[in-house]
């Protein structure tokens, strides 16, 4: 009997190896599907800067990165020809920008002039059924616009997309626009912005 035991215990462990299955988490080896067609969604969250904003600057380019999350998604998304429910989505993304003609790409004057190197944006859907995360990568832009009181964050605004996977890839329209708390207005007292909030906004994928 003992040896009937092992013998099936074996058995189902080879068996688990060879569909690539996780014990405990349900996780198969291929991932979830690739979800195509389009979604948008609005976003708030959290970012950052090296080195800080200031109204001065400092030398050299910037580097940043950001955090949103929604709950609020909209999109007409298919996997194997069923309709996919997105309900969620934690949106992070990463990059740099610089000055073009030097000097300081972090100062408040030189914000409508600077120019994105790569970026790198990631999205984590939170579906049913679950989907693909989806990466895109872009290249050039310029990223902030005056919209009012404070500046936005945008993309594509002349940016290229280099590389997309996961869902919706092949990705061929990015649009980012996050409604920020930086003061538009270069003034005695902006800033320091070493980090910022993003208070509104949104993306659409297609």
């Amino acid at each position: 009997m003992l040896r009937k035991v092992i013998g099936a215990t074996a058995g189902v462990v080879l068996l688990a190896s060879m569909l690539g299955v996780t014990t405990g988490t349900g996780v198969s080896w291929a991932g979830n599907p690739k979800a195509v067609g389009t979604v948008g969604c609005k976003v708030t969250g959290t970012g950052g800067f090296f080195p800080h904003l200031t109204l001065g600057g400092s030398p050299g380019g910037v580097k940043f990165h950001f955090k949103a999350t929604s709950k609020d998604c909209s999109s007409n998304a298919t996997v194997g020809g069923v309709a996919v429910n997105i309900t969620g989505v934690t949106m992070t993304g990463s990059g740099f920008w610089n000055l073009p003609s030097g000097g300081s790409g972090s100062s408040c004057a030189s914000l409508p002039s600077d120019l994105l190197g790569v970026v790198n944006v990631k999205y984590v859907w939170t579906s049913v059924p679950p989907i693909a995360t989806t990466k895109v990568t872009t290249s050039g832009g310029v990223p902030w616009v005056i919209g009012g009181p404070v500046f936005h964050f945008t993309l594509p605004s002349g940016a290229i997309i280099t590389s997309s996977t996961g869902s919706f890839s092949p990705v061929v329209s990015q649009v980012i626009n996050l409604t920020t708390n930086i003061a538009s207005v270069c003034a005695a007292g902006w800033g320091p912005y070493p980090t910022f909030a993003i208070t509104g906004g949104f993306f659409n994928l297609s």
